[in-house]
């Protein structure tokens, strides 16, 4: 289990993130939801460290509805596209 009170600290570093359309009107939907119900307006970035804080808190119940590593596409056998590769020049083929 990871060490809670190591996230409590105060930091001013932030970092942009992706998300798909859906999640972010996910996310509008329930910061709307927010607001609605106490009255208070809440920022995207607190909303996303309250829910990040309620991930932690739940994490066991969260990973049990993750899905298992081996249903990951990426983790499925590799396609042979017919290319001769040579492996001591994989900086050639990717930089040229």
């Amino acid at each position: 289990m990871v060490e809670h009170s190591t996230f409590k600290q105060e930091m001013s570093m932030y970092a942009s993130i992706k998300v798909k359309d859906i999640t972010k009107n996910k996310l509008d939907v329930l910061q709307s939801k927010f607001t609605i119900s106490t009255g208070k307006k809440i920022s995207l970035q607190n909303l996303l460290d309250k829910i990040s804080d309620y991930a932690l808190l739940h994490e066991d119940e969260l990973i049990k509805k993750m899905p298992a590593l081996r249903d990951d596409p990426a983790w499925s056998e590799a396609i042979d596209w017919g290319e001769e590769t040579n492996a001591a020049k994989v900086d050639e083929y990717q930089y040229t």
